[in-house]
């Protein structure tokens, strides 16, 4: 398991889930990728935190009244130095701010905004030190921005977070990919489900994409066709829990050597 303490500006620093039914969601999500729930403490206002050994992976709450009639939605959090500059930079790059910054457990601030493409995500100006679990089965593996005209974004985030894009060497030529430094931590790409708005689609590792897949199904997911795969990358599949939250689940492939 890798751990994770640092968080350069624009690196994905958060997820959370805002479901029609978080008791039954936390049931699937459990039962899927065996995370720890325990019953929501009361400085989380409603939201219930998900752990894995031991370390926060998501929460999983309530959806606020803004969302009211809405599927349920996962959201990603991309890391700011300085929330407030930040946010002051959204509408000159073509954003909306949806939800001031506000301050939330441990020091932590947080704000929901709009990219130019309708995309909604979350900044996130960390408090006291936290840490992230990557790099194993149940952990956020990979962000990425779908939409049909995602390339208009772009200039958006290299604004606001000063996230570089560059291209695929191999694979889709049209995917790009979204770095800090020298660092690649998310992705960006055309809409493949028709009718779906623009949005930030979390993944999640697994070990066995067939077996939890199967599983997914069993628990009342959807699976939203078949998986696909890429050399050097691993295999994936789209899959939508039972109140309609769209995520996608990630084998990688084995490391060379």
């Amino acid at each position: 398991m890798s751990v994770v303490t640092s968080f350069p500006q624009g690196t994905p620093v958060w997820i959370d889930l805002q479901s029609t039914d978080p008791v039954a969601a936390c049931a699937f999500y459990s039962g899927l990728f065996g995370w720890d729930i325990p019953p929501a403490l009361p400085e989380m206002g409603g939201y219930l935190l998900a752990t894995l050994n031991g370390v926060p992976v998501t929460a999983i709450g309530p959806q606020p009244p803004m969302m009211d009639g809405a599927p349920a939605t996962w959201t990603s959090y991309l890391a700011v130095d300085d929330i407030d500059a930040a946010i002051g930079a959204v509408p000159e790059a073509g954003g909306t701010v949806l939800l001031p910054p506000g301050e939330i457990a441990n020091g932590a601030r947080m704000s929901i905004i709009t990219d130019p493409v309708g995309a909604v995500a979350g900044l996130w100006q960390q408090g006291s030190p936290s840490e992230g679990v990557r790099d194993e089965p149940g952990a956020l593996s990979w962000i990425e921005l779908l939409a049909d005209n995602y390339e208009s974004a772009l200039p958006f985030y290299e604004s606001v977070l000063g996230m570089g894009a560059s291209q695929m060497v191999s694979g889709d030529p049209s995917y790009m990919l979204l770095n800090v430094g020298d660092h690649t931590v998310a992705g960006a790409g055309s809409l493949a489900e028709p009718g779906m708005p623009s949005h930030w689609r979390v993944y999640f590792e697994v070990a066995d994409i067939e077996a939890s897949r199967a599983r997914a199904s069993e628990l009342g997911g959807t699976l939203l066709g078949d998986a696909d795969s890429a050399d050097g990358i691993g295999t994936w599949a789209v899959v939508s829990d039972p109140q309609g939250a769209v995520f996608s689940l990630m084998q990688p492939a084995p490391l060379a050597g």
